[in-house]
């Protein structure tokens, strides 16, 4: 059975072509997750499978390839595509694996395929030419005529749409109103933007600016960070990590009390494999635990169970051997009152015993019994 799972990803990766060099190349990126599915830490390693005519060299990983996989832990990969402008066209496909570094010949798990389409290069559109009449007419040198030329070349000449502001939108609906305006979108990261993941930070060219049909128009995108999967972490050490790594913002939220150790973070928002805001918050909501009752000591067995049973605590009754005072009284009670414990945890419950004599204190045995939350609790005195 593989320690990790890749679970399914988009079926196809969207490229855009970009000119660098004055060359045409082909750019994508497909992101996919990858969780280990034991109860331990491991280590684990992606790597890119290219399938048919792809080449390996088209491709690479952002950050490392090989990460520290906490117990259950998922991390997430975004794989770049960079097809060289003499790829040929047409269509080709990937998939990824992810091996335990420890065992990678035979503890491995792949993706499904992810499909993408090299287009050929835009063919230059002809440059336009001015009517042959225009130059027969200046060369007449009828004014009217030239008045008409003017206008012509101004009424023809200037064929450009103005690029929409598409700046603080997101990506899909900039994209949206660029392509329905006839442009070509090239997208490019933004690392630094503070902005929302996703959000456009700067188009190239300028709102306002004439171009042609099908130019090129890139976008920055903010990009922002990726947000760890900190869940089973007390909150102190999941908002360090947070901190410290990332510098994202932890918000406590406090949950229903389930049975883990308090302050034990048990969800996220947002959860892996989502991107947060550089600088922004992540919300973590945490297991509270329940407070063990407070009641005055000395009380009696009934008093302290029944509030104990309330809190939706265990309590282990046990003894101290005592010269004198009230028998079966509870003297001390552990952990102590007001502490936070995990719902369902034991608290002792410690009641007072009497010696047969002064002189050798001596208790008789006793039973030590735990007693549920559920159980119906009476008390029956010790018989000594």
């Amino acid at each position: 059975m593989p320690s990790f799972e890749v679970p399914d990803i988009p079926p196809k990766a969207q490229l855009k072509q970009e000119t660098e060099n004055n060359q045409t190349v082909s750019t994508g990126a497909v992101t996919f997750t990858v969780t280990n599915k034991t109860g331990q830490g491991l280590s684990g390693r992606v790597t890119i499978e290219p399938q048919g005519e792809a080449k390996a060299e088209w491709f690479s990983v952002d950050g490392e390839s090989e990460r520290q996989f906490a117990a259950g832990g998922t991390h997430t990969f975004t794989v770049r595509i960079k097809a060289p402008p003499t790829s040929t066209a047409g269509t080709y496909s990937l998939k990824v694996r992810a091996v335990a570094v420890n065992d990678p010949d035979n503890d491995f798990a792949e993706s499904p395929v992810v499909v993408f389409d090299i287009a050929a290069p835009p063919v230059a559109a002809p440059k336009k030419k001015l009517p042959w009449w225009i130059f027969a007419a200046i060369g007449g040198g009828v004014a009217v005529v030239a008045g008409v030329v003017v206008a012509v070349i101004l009424l023809t000449g200037g064929d450009g749409t103005k690029v929409p502001s598409v700046v603080d939108l997101p990506f899909t609906e900039a994209e949206q109103q660029l392509t329905a305006a006839k442009f070509t979108v090239v997208p490019e990261n933004d690392a630094n933007s503070d902005k929302a993941p996703g959000t456009v930070t700067g188009q190239d060219p300028a709102a306002g600016t004439e171009a042609d049909e099908g130019a090129q128009v890139t976008l920055h995108v903010a990009l922002g960070v990726e947000v760890k999967d900190v869940r089973g972490e007390t909150f102190a050490v999941a908002e360090g990590a947070l901190r410290v790594n990332d510098g994202l913002k932890a918000a406590r939220i406090a949950g229903p009390a389930g049975g883990k150790a308090p302050e034990t973070v048990i969800d996220q928002d947002p959860l892996p494999p989502a991107r947060a805001a550089l600088g922004g918050t992540v919300k973590l909501t945490v297991d509270p635990g329940v407070a063990v009752p407070s009641f005055n000591i000395p009380t009696t067995q009934q008093v302290a169970i029944n509030a104990l049973q309330q809190a939706g605590l265990f309590s282990k009754v046990a003894t101290s051997c005592e010269p004198t005072g009230t028998r079966d009284e509870v003297v001390r009670v552990d952990p102590n009152p007001g502490t936070f414990v995990a719902k369902g945890s034991t608290v002792i419950v410690t009641i007072r015993t009497l010696s047969s004599s002064l002189l050798q204190p001596r208790c008789l045995p006793f039973d030590v019994r735990v007693i549920s939350p559920n159980e119906r609790f009476v008390f029956k005195p010790s018989i000594q």
